[in-house]
């Protein structure tokens, strides 16, 4: 395990852990966190990373600009695109051109809209796959949206674990949070993809958008709904994983 400096195109410099098993081949997982995280993903990154490695494939788990240990960014999804890409990109340069994405949420829409060429098939969890309504004011105080109003930024106090202590957003990122072209953003997929939902999804909807856009995903795409889990508060990991491992291995085998 090794701490890793990546730097943009843009000149932001991403902070990242790379590990690779010592039977690992030239597979390896990328993974793409939510707004407001970090490579962590509540610890769920984590876990999932260590199934992927027990399977031999080697593991990049960084900080999008922003976020965590990453230099810092207005965070929008242009920005996230580009960092994915370069994260891609220096994966690639150490010897591992077949990879899997694995995003989260938010996370999940950045690895869609990068689709780096390396990607040779991508694991989603809780992907927002169309336009949103969100009431603003129920998620952000009046005075972080006055600032927003008169200055077009604000910043979000960061509570995780570690050294960052404010994200910073901007009226851009709003709208990349509520705004989807779902026909845009998967025209350029031509491998399949696994959709896993939980409990929540079920509830809040995401399911039935899914469902709604299932015919624009790649052939071979396949949806899975866990009910009786919620990943993000670490509920039933192992129906997070399994099916993920399982399509991993099907999809991007890892060759020794």
């Amino acid at each position: 395990m090794s701490d890793v400096r990546i730097l943009t195109p843009r000149g932001r410099t991403l902070a990242g852990t790379f590990t690779d098993p010592v039977d690992t081949g030239d597979a390896a997982v990328l993974f793409s966190h939510s707004f407001l995280a970090n490579r962590h993903s509540g610890e769920h990154f984590d876990r999932l990373a260590r199934t992927y490695r027990g399977a031999g494939y080697a593991t990049l788990e960084f900080d999008y600009s922003g976020h965590g240990r990453s230099d810092d960014e207005i965070i929008t999804r242009e920005a996230l695109v580009e960092d994915l890409r370069a994260a891609s990109g220096w994966l690639a340069d150490q010897g591992f051109p077949r990879q899997i994405i694995h995003g989260h949420s938010y996370g999940a829409l950045t690895a869609l809209a990068a689709a780096p060429p390396a990607a040779m098939t991508m694991v989603v969890s809780s992907p927002i796959l169309a336009s949103r309504t969100y009431e603003w004011d129920r998620i952000f105080s009046e005075e972080q949206l006055d600032d927003l109003d008169r200055h077009g930024v604000t910043t979000i106090p960061d509570d995780l674990p570690g050294t960052r202590r404010n994200f910073t957003i901007s009226k851009q990122s709003l709208i990349d949070l509520s705004m989807v072209d779902t026909q845009k953003l998967l025209a350029g997929h031509h491998r399949p993809i696994l959709v896993i939902h939980d409990a929540d999804d079920v509830q809040t909807g995401l399911v039935e958008e899914t469902t709604k856009v299932f015919h624009l995903l790649p052939d071979g795409s396949r949806v899975e709904v866990v009910h009786d889990a919620r990943f993000a508060l670490g509920e039933r990991p192992e129906a997070l994983a399994e099916p993920a491992l399982e399509w991993a291995r099907l999809h991007v085998p890892v060759l020794r």
